[in-house]
């Protein structure tokens, strides 16, 4: 948490800079692809659980990655005439 708050007036400064009037909105979206790639890889690609860990709906979730444009793993589909896991067959 240190570090990062000694980042943010180089931050502030560099994107007062180059946006001035979008500071908050990039600052916001230098920490979260970063924070959203990293809790994603932690849980192997699950989005369910990643959201979980962040505290986000899956949907949400979902909808950041793609406006950061950040590579989301494909979900394997269950076959639907697969067993459950955990379940015995009939």
């Amino acid at each position: 948490a240190r570090a990062l708050a000694d980042t943010v007036p180089l931050l502030v400064e560099r994107l007062s800079r180059a946006r001035p009037a979008r500071i908050y909105r990039e600052a916001l979206e230098l920490l979260e692809r970063p924070l959203l790639g990293h809790v994603l890889a932690m849980t192997g690609g699950n989005q369910l659980r990643a959201a979980r860990v962040l505290g986000l709906n899956r949907n949400t979730l979902r909808k950041r990655c793609r406006e950061l444009r950040l590579a989301l793993p494909r979900e394997p589909r269950r076959n639907p005439a697969a067993p459950l896991a955990g379940s015995r067959p009939p």
